[in-house]
């Protein structure tokens, strides 16, 4: 019994460290600094421009239509955009079509906030590399936040409020 239960403290022990060490290392992925380019075309086939937003605090979230997180966060985060009208929120679809298919995809979702087609060279750009990805840009156009995962209404308020 007494070698059991030190086989499942190292097991335990181990499952930590990796979980602590693959927290480091989405950090240190992360890109920090002056927010990388962000002109992407939007659902109505406009273009809209990350520069366009210069001297505001914008969130932006990496979403797809097919990651069940992404999905359940909508909500809330048209939720916080509805209620924040003034703070610019920006979704940006990855592998989730383009065109009509996604326009119509984020309306069945219940999207409030502008939706755009995400590029392979955009998620590089970003260093995304897990869904949803939530970024918060300060009004001097750095990266203030980034949040991994799913996100509700009170993170997403927490992390606006730290970008100014």
């Amino acid at each position: 019994m007494k070698r059991l239960l030190q086989d499942w403290a190292i097991a335990i022990g181990v499952a930590l460290a990796l979980i602590a060490g693959a927290s480091v290392l989405d950090h240190v992925n992360r890109p920090s600094g002056t927010a990388p380019p962000l002109a992407l075309v939007n659902v109505a086939g406009g273009k809209v421009d990350l520069h366009e937003y210069a001297g505001k605090v914008v969130v932006v979230n990496f979403w797809g239509s097919w990651c069940p997180p992404c999905r359940a966060e909508i909500p809330e985060i048209s939720k916080w955009s509805a209620e924040h009208p003034d703070i610019p929120v920006l979704g940006v679809a990855v592998n989730s079509g383009g065109g009509a298919r996604l326009k119509s995809d984020a309306e069945k979702l219940g999207i409030t906030y502008t939706v755009l087609e995400g590029t392979n060279q955009v998620v590089d750009d970003w260093k995304v590399d897990a869904y949803p990805t939530t970024f918060v840009i300060g009004a001097d156009g750095d990266i203030k936040a980034v949040r991994a995962g799913r996100i509700d209404l009170d993170e997403l308020q927490a992390l606006v409020k730290q970008a100014g």
